[in-house]
């Protein structure tokens, strides 16, 4: 079992109380962006860290320092590491010494590929609004505005005079020497680009590959992927290409040969008879083109999209976007459950604390025996997804929340559903049964919170408030008195829980509010937002205690029957994802 107990402070400040903070590692992010280096190093981009390893397995760094996804990496004929981010920068990297080299700052959007030139001299990069960019190391830039979409390949010519980029605008050849750039391919969304020593590879959304000469001229076209062509590298033996659908392909003469069928790929690099991809699933994997899969690399990296303390408060949920569900306890992992494929967005534990319900993105809702630790049921629950999900106090019944707007109201233990009812006129975001468990209140990001009363032949609405800006969380007080709700508005609102009447506004935030959870005694509120701060309140509004510095969003908060308080975002500093402390 991967993960164990981290503690660090690295890029944090607090304010007030100065609690002890653990960081649990255990989610994955995907590996979007993989490199071969000098000396047999494999440097994985993952979330917004960069991992190096030696290719026995052995993880050597890791490079901290963009503030958000690394959508790719490459090294150069000097040994020079260069990332590229979506937080619009790219950076150099001395990978043997983790040493920060310089940064190229310029592009104003996303920046999703980059590529030295074959003299390490000259970087060329692709941004989200379209702009290719030309740096010389030397100093000064050049850009070409190529369409408005994505950037999503670049890459040189094995003589360094021309450039190639590729997007969903289409395919651009850039004469570096002087001449004007011109188009080889509009209106065609591509996904992948390569140059090789015979042309000019090129792969779109479709699942196609188009062949062109050095001059760019078109050869020909052939299908390979069921879906878009995701990568594209070219080696010794010609071209090899990896799908969104797991596949990756070697080619010969324009067509695809054998190849290995895995998770789907994000990224692939190449060096003599070693290809390493980067995947959906948080993995990489290094293969010999000789023989097949060698190694399997787990970079330890990932966000948390929802946590959930047991009532006892023995036991700690985790869920992410990798579909995996992690128990632990203690600051341990104890289980894994990984059957869902998509994001783990709402988790809930059972009122007994011996199940746990976990909603995901692939509109299934799973109920886990956790004595046994195993899948008991998988609810059919929303075609979209699942976005909420609550217990009854009685843990009779368990409601869920869609994106396709409904509420459905379940006797999870059979599997049968009951009531369903159309909520609101966006996504369901947030739900919470009153006490006495006749009544239901939803959140939503149609900028409204509804409270319903749930009867044996249907659903009666009581009352709907507005609220400003989408609602993306809501928390209930123990007693069930108080209502609180964040979202796309920064500050958080502290409702009435019976009559809907706005009690308080608490202002501190920055930017939305991701998630809420109340204290055990009820006289506290905790909030994490996409500012990257975790703040605690008293409900007239006064700040308790903050803690900023996180290098992701804040997408998670749950507060134990214990006092301790658990946070999820991506990793802090180079410790984990999961921060665990308790606030004075």
């Amino acid at each position: 079992m991967r993960g164990g107990l981290v503690c660090c402070l690295l890029g944090l400040s607090l304010a007030g109380a100065q609690p002890s903070l653990q960081l649990l590692s255990g989610h994955r992010a995907p590996v979007g962006a993989v490199a071969f280096g000098p000396d047999g190093v494999l440097a994985l981009g993952a979330d917004a860290y960069i991992q190096l390893y030696r290719s026995d397995g052995r993880l050597e760094r890791t490079l901290s320092g963009h503030t958000d996804t690394v959508y790719a990496l490459d090294f150069s004929s000097t040994g020079l590491l260069l990332s590229a981010s979506a937080d619009t920068t790219l950076w150099l990297w001395d990978a043997r010494s983790g040493e920060v080299r310089g940064s190229l700052r310029g592009h104003r959007q996303p920046v999703w590929t980059a590529r030295f030139s074959p003299d390490g001299q000259l970087v060329l990069s692709g941004a989200g609004d379209g702009e290719l960019r030309l740096w010389s190391l030397r100093g000064g830039s050049r850009s070409l505005q190529m369409g408005r979409g994505w950037v999503y390949g670049v890459g040189f010519s094995p003589d360094g005079g021309r450039a190639a980029g590729g997007g969903q605008d289409g395919v651009v050849l850039w004469n570096l020497t002087g001449g004007r750039p011109f188009p080889l391919l509009a209106g065609s969304s591509v996904r992948a680009l390569a140059w090789g020593p015979q042309g000019l590879i090129t792969g779109d959304r479709e699942g196609q590959v188009q062949f062109w000469s050095e001059e760019g001229g078109f050869v020909r076209q052939a299908s390979a992927h069921r879906l878009a062509v995701s990568a594209l590298v070219w080696g010794p033996d010609g071209p090899v290409s990896g799908g969104q659908e797991g596949r990756i392909l070697r080619w010969k003469d324009g067509r695809p040969q054998n190849g290995w069928e895995t998770a789907p790929v994000l990224s692939l690099a190449l060096r003599e008879r070693w290809l390493l991809s980067g995947h959906d699933d948080g993995r990489a994997r290094l293969w010999s083109l000789d023989g097949g899969l060698v190694r399997v690399l787990e970079p330890p990296a990932a966000s948390v999209a929802a946590l959930a303390f047991s009532p006892d408060g023995r036991l700690l949920a985790s869920g992410g976007w990798d579909g995996e569900v992690w128990l632990w306890e203690q600051g341990r992992p104890i289980h894994r459950f990984n059957e869902a494929s998509l994001e783990v967005a709402a988790l809930a534990f059972s009122p007994d604390g011996g199940y746990l319900a976990a909603g995901g993105r692939d509109g299934l809702t799973r109920i886990y025996h956790l004595g046994e630790k195993r899948l008991l049921r998988a609810l059919e629950a929303h075609d979209n997804g699942v976005s909420a999900l609550a217990f009854s106090p009685d843990g009779q019944r368990l409601a869920t929340g869609g994106r396709d707007r409904l509420v459905r109201v379940w006797d999870w233990r059979s599997g049968r559903r009951g009531l369903e009812f159309r909520a609101h006129e966006s996504h369901v975001t947030g739900l919470a049964f009153t006490l006495k468990g006749r009544g239901l209140v939803s959140a939503s990001s149609d900028e409204s919170l509804a409270w319903w009363l749930l009867e044996p032949d249907g659903v009666r609405l009581l009352r709907r408030v507005s609220h400003s800006g989408s609602v993306y969380s809501l928390a209930q007080s123990p007693d069930g008195q108080v209502l609180a709700t964040g979202g796309r508005d920064p500050r958080v609102r502290i409702w009435d829980g019976r009559t809907g009447a706005l009690l308080a506004v608490l202002e501190g935030h920055l930017e939305a509010v991701g998630a809420l959870a109340f204290s055990p005694d009820g006289k506290r509120l905790a909030s994490v937002g996409w500012d990257k701060a975790l703040r605690v309140w008293n409900l007239e509004g006064r700040t308790l205690f903050s803690l900023s510095g996180f290098v992701r969003p804040l997408y998670a908060v749950a507060w134990s029957p214990k006092g301790d308080l658990a946070v999820g975002a991506g990793r802090l500093g180079q410790g984990g994802t999961i921060g665990l402390l308790r606030p004075r």
